[in-house]
């Protein structure tokens, strides 16, 4: 396939993606309180949200840098968005797997929904029509190994952010001080510890680090898989 056509898939991919995105972002405020939210804002404090909406402006910036003539010729400033491009969509990809894999099998136990149209957008659609944007886009920048490291920085700051509410004991909206089971550091568990009760076999710990493990396995695919299509 040549570049042109490729260009022309990547601008597809883009714009669907961050009209999921925001679709899926709008739909889920209108939802709120029949998915069990306190309020609309709420939804606000998890990774989710947040990595919808990363990636949609990333995307829209993208777009019109691509765009307008003056923009396209800063040679440095397309180098720094696709760089974000590349971070972002690491995390949109560890968005959507941890939800797929993780929380989405044990939702009924946990009393919710996990498939309702906002959380389809922004789990899977977005996910998908983002990666796909990565390897079809041929402008690429050549992710240097060290540069990996720079996808941890999303869902280190959110780690912080998280954990900052958690001890405070912020409600996420749904009455408890947490986003996702693995943040609950007052769980049988704790933070270091293990326990018998599911899902709470590990403490916080242990899953933060596999998560890490995660985002520096998925960036490092991504990477290799990159520099290999753009040769």
């Amino acid at each position: 396939m040549d570049n042109g056509k490729r260009l022309k898939i990547s601008f597809s991919l883009k714009f669907v993606s961050a009209t999921a995105a925001f679709v899926g972002i709008i739909w889920s405020f209108f939802a709120a309180t029949a998915d069990g939210y306190s309020h609309w804002s709420k939804r606000l404090l998890y990774f989710t949200l947040q990595s919808n909406v990363w990636i949609a402006v990333t995307f829209i910036a993208i777009l019109l840098a691509t765009r307008v003539k003056k923009l396209r010729d800063n040679g440095k400033l397309l180098n720094v968005l696709y760089v974000l491009k590349y971070v972002f969509t690491v995390s949109i990809t560890v968005t959507g797997f941890i939800f797929c894999a993780v929380l989405a099998p044990g939702s009924a136990n946990a009393g919710y929904n996990a498939w309702t149209v906002s959380s389809i957008l922004t789990h899977v659609v977005v996910p998908v029509f983002s990666v796909a944007d990565y390897f079809v886009d041929p402008r690429r920048p050549v992710i240097k190994k060290s540069q990996v490291l720079y996808a941890t920085v999303p869902p280190f700051i959110y780690c912080i952010f998280a954990t900052v509410l958690c001890v405070m004991k912020v409600d996420f909206g749904r009455g408890e001080p947490f986003p996702y089971f693995f943040f609950n550091y007052y769980s049988p568990a704790g933070v270091f510890g293990t326990s018998d009760v599911m899902p709470y076999r590990i403490g916080s710990f242990y899953w933060i680090v596999f998560i890490l493990f995660i985002v520096i396995g998925i960036g490092t695919l991504y990477r290799i898989l990159g520099s290999k299509k753009e040769k």
